[in-house]
């Protein structure tokens, strides 16, 4: 496959997953806020969100959360960068570090949410 025909393919997809995680990120911040402001007024004291963070779902949930997050910050740099000259002369330089940064964002949440 050549090149050009790779990024019209990948292109429309980041697209999609852009407006995705969009949708994702809305509902789960919804959702953050209602179980750490609206369940209980003492919902952030240290003992509840160790109890929180102890449920395996929650950090699932706070894990998906992380990637959709990070996906949705490092695929808008990705494009904000590729808008420049300096982005479209280094494509694949661009692409190759965003998608590191996010890969390493993610690992290194979920390796934190793990150690929890």
């Amino acid at each position: 496959m050549n090149e050009s025909h790779t990024r019209k393919v990948l292109e429309p997809f980041g697209w999609i997953f852009q407006m995705v995680t969009g949708l994702l990120l809305f509902a789960f911040v919804l959702f953050h806020l209602y179980i750490t402001h609206l369940t209980s007024h003492d919902a952030l004291e240290y003992a509840k969100v160790v109890e929180r963070l102890s449920n395996p779902a929650i950090k699932i949930f706070y894990w998906v959360f992380l990637a959709s997050v990070s996906f949705h910050a490092f695929n808008g740099l990705r494009a904000v960068l590729l808008d420049t000259d300096f982005g479209g002369r280094n494509e694949k330089v661009i692409n190759t570090l965003t998608m590191l940064l996010f890969v390493v964002a993610v690992v290194y949440g979920g390796l934190l949410l793990i150690a929890l």
